[in-house]
């Protein structure tokens, strides 16, 4: 596997701090978890370092068979490490604007040495130290596995597992148009730990609740087609997950398998949470092939891949679905 200069940059700089604090996006997916814990599991192991998890969000619970290296904090307060630390880092994973960090998470790093490590598309280059970006890498993981193999021949088992995740989750297990050549040599460089896939594939697959099932059952049958069935949406008010006994992590998913939809080349998903008393929507969509649903969402300030993109506005689930509708049939249009 090629080392990119960048990630014996990203490395050089670790070394340089004794306590690291890991932070990823809110709501993190398998490549932020992945990437977060592939590093941390390296930094502890391998270079003896102090390391820390912080996210506003809790630990996702389909991931609970990834063991923790280290604590795992969703308050900025419970972080274990002195803002005075001279030697404190602050490593920003898996996204390129402050404010996908969540509420406090602006004021915390501020004055302190950062670095960013991310693969999406249109990053502020946020951190004081360097910021690693590069979109054409399949996942933050696999930038993660580039700063392991530029330190070490052979990783941990853990690390491999967690970096696996991410290279798997962002590459739909390999089947995504960013599925590169590196990105498989990144793959094989982990099996080589040795790891062993199958039951991390039963790990991530294979754990659906009753609830879930009988959830997603509901959300079939209220997907909606239009723009001549290019276009299939689903709009989930935050009612209806407490009528099935739901989370919103039982919706991880979901905005893929409208896709399978032959004839389908945008899917779109709406959830509705209630903040301050308000209703806000988070958008997630998916398309394949040239069809781009990150330029729709950067209208809305969202962001993520040409592929896979998200958002998040302000209103009702009706008056989101009008704002984002129309730009939607204009690409489908192009």
């Amino acid at each position: 596997m090629q080392i990119q200069p960048e990630a014996q940059k990203c490395l050089e700089i670790l070394k340089q701090y004794q306590h690291i604090v890991l932070a990823m996006h809110v709501n993190p997916d398998g490549d932020a978890i992945g990437s977060a814990l592939g590093l941390a599991w390296f930094l502890r192991e391998t270079l003896g370092k102090n390391v820390c998890i912080y996210n506003e969000s809790p630990f996702p619970r389909h991931f609970s068979f990834l063991p923790l290296p280290c604590p795992y904090v969703s308050n900025i307060a419970e972080i274990p490490f002195s803002a005075s630390f001279p030697d404190l880092l602050v490593v920003m994973l898996d996204a390129g604007e402050l404010h996908r960090f969540g509420d406090s998470f602006a004021q915390y790093v501020q004055g302190k040495k950062s670095l960013c490590i991310d693969h999406h598309v249109g990053n502020n280059t946020i951190a004081t130290e360097y910021n690693w970006v590069d979109h054409t890498m399949a996942a933050t993981g696999q930038m993660a596995a580039q700063i392991v193999y530029a330190e070490t021949d052979k990783t941990v088992a853990e690390a491999a597992k967690a970096l696996y995740v991410a290279l798997s989750s962002d590459t739909g297990n390999f089947s995504f148009g960013n599925t590169s050549l590196a990105c498989i040599e990144c793959l094989a460089k982990l099996m080589e730990t040795p790891l062993a896939i199958a039951p991390l594939r039963e790990a991530l697959d294979n754990t659906w609740s009753v609830q879930k099932l009988h959830f997603w059952g509901k959300l079939l049958s209220m997907v909606q087609f239009s723009v001549n069935n290019q276009l299939a949406s689903v709009a989930v008010p935050q009612k209806l997950f407490a009528e099935f006994g739901a989370t919103k992590e039982d919706l991880e998913g979901f905005v893929e398998q409208m896709r399978k939809v032959q004839g389908v080349r945008m899917t779109l998903l709406l959830r509705e949470e209630i903040k301050n008393g308000s209703s806000f929507i988070k958008i997630s969509m998916r398309s394949s092939g040239d069809d781009d649903v990150r330029s729709i969402l950067a209208q809305f300030n969202g962001g993520g891949h040409k592929n896979a993109a998200g958002a998040g506005v302000q209103g009702s689930l009706e008056t989101v679905y009008a704002m984002v509708y129309p730009h939607i049939v204009t690409a489908l249009q192009q």
